[in-house]
């Protein structure tokens, strides 16, 4: 039995070039572009469609939606990193001299194993120092709570705050009202 082929509306058909397909989906009809690939295990091409856009009489809306690629995301742990970073008071930096970024981030992704600091490309680990860290961690929260009022138990809530980056972009996460009093207590900026 042959195919038969379908019949489109005229303004529906000048629409239809080569490389593109129409598909009439209720009263509507969409614009795609059409192309094929291989599939393993199949004897012929596979036709793959990338919609362009709705057809009106008046012309083709295209549609301004972008694909991104959901392979390369990286989320990572940033509110709460961010706040112990910017509450970190000098009297505690001073005694460690030069030493005190590397000490700081070393406490951090003790206290938030998925800090973004994960990712620091020259990353020391305690070995590296001659310090106690645990003693160090507990002066750190002793000095942020003396010095902003504020301990470590109620900048928790900032840990779901995270950084995501899709390839070459960033982009911070939804802050809940409760996260966005906190920010605005202690006067921070999340931005990077």
């Amino acid at each position: 039995m042959p195919a038969t082929a379908i019949t489109y509306p005229e303004w529906v058909q000048k629409h239809r070039v080569r490389g593109t397909t129409i598909k009439k989906k209720g009263n509507s009809y969409y614009l795609y572009k059409r192309t094929s690939k291989r599939v393993p295990g199949k004897k012929y091409p596979q036709p793959v469609d990338t919609y362009i856009g709705l057809i009106t009489p008046e012309g083709v809306v295209y549609s301004d939606k972008k694909k991104v690629t959901l392979s390369n995301i990286e989320v990572r742990e940033y509110g709460f990193t961010k706040a112990i970073q910017d509450l970190c008071p000098d009297g505690w930096k001073k005694p460690l001299g030069e030493d005190w970024n590397d000490v700081l981030s070393i406490i951090i992704l003790k206290w938030s194993p998925e800090s973004f600091l994960k990712d620091m490309p020259t990353q020391k680990t305690e070995n590296d120092f001659h310090y106690q860290f645990a003693a160090q961690a507990a002066s750190l929260s002793r000095r942020i709570y003396k010095k902003h009022g504020i301990d470590l138990k109620e900048l928790e809530i900032l840990k779901t705050i995270y950084l995501v980056r899709i390839e070459k972009n960033s982009a911070i996460s939804v802050i809940s009202p409760a996260q966005q009093q906190i920010i605005d207590r202690l006067g921070m900026s999340l931005e990077m």
